[in-house]
């Protein structure tokens, strides 16, 4: 829908998910995915794309929910994907890197910056995440290829994926809570399910 720089996608769910001009356009994507965060900024003013030029009726994409459906209204999507990790976002198909702004020792932001310039595969970008202050090299460099990995697993599934397939999923919950938010200031975590609590132990020991 020109009008509303809107795609209605079917993703196999009651709903078309929802896919706006914001969620293709990589450079607005980069403004939205490093709010709050410091990147890379082009040089020329910047003029938005027509959505029509882009998608076409009963083409296949690849996107990502990016928001679960609520209520009467269908999952919101992206084409612009990002990979979570521990220190650091990957994203795939967007070349530019952003800081986290809680980051402010500019030698460290530098050293960040120049670490994960090194190991990101060609093409890919990153949000260095605020808790990849201090870590060491390899720390960062293990995370990055780790996901990196998980992007070239979804490329291998979608060569012979069909329409509406799901090709990656993220961790639960749970497990995404200690991944988001474990640093070196948590000292204890409570858990009042069993269950869950050897989940945990099993997902820190990997981290």
């Amino acid at each position: 829908m020109p009008g509303i720089q809107t795609a209605f996608v079917d993703i196999g769910q009651d709903k078309a998910g929802f896919l706006h001009i914001s969620e293709i356009d990589r450079e607005l994507a980069f403004d939205r995915l490093t709010e709050g965060e410091e990147g890379s900024k082009p040089k020329k003013r910047y003029e938005p794309m027509d959505i029509s030029k882009i998608l076409k009726e009963g083409e296949t994409i690849l996107v990502q929910v990016s928001k679960e459906p609520v209520y009467e209204k269908g999952a919101k999507l992206t084409t612009c994907f990002t990979l979570p990790g521990r220190f650091i976002v990957l994203m795939p198909n967007i070349p530019r890197i952003g800081v986290s702004k809680k980051i402010e020792d500019r030698d460290e932001r530098n050293r960040l910056k120049d670490i994960v310039k090194n190991s990101l595969p060609e093409g890919m970008g990153a949000i260095i995440r605020t808790t990849s202050e201090n870590r060491k090299n390899a720390e960062i460099d293990r995370d990055i290829k780790f996901l990196a990995s998980i992007w070239e697993d979804i490329n291998k599934k979608l060569a012979t994926a069909e329409p509406r397939d799901m090709l990656h999923e993220d961790i639960p919950m749970t497990l995404r809570s200690v991944r988001d938010h474990l640093d070196d200031d948590v000292s204890e975590i409570i858990i009042n399910d069993k269950e869950e609590q050897i989940k945990i132990y099993k997902f820190v020991k990997n981290i």
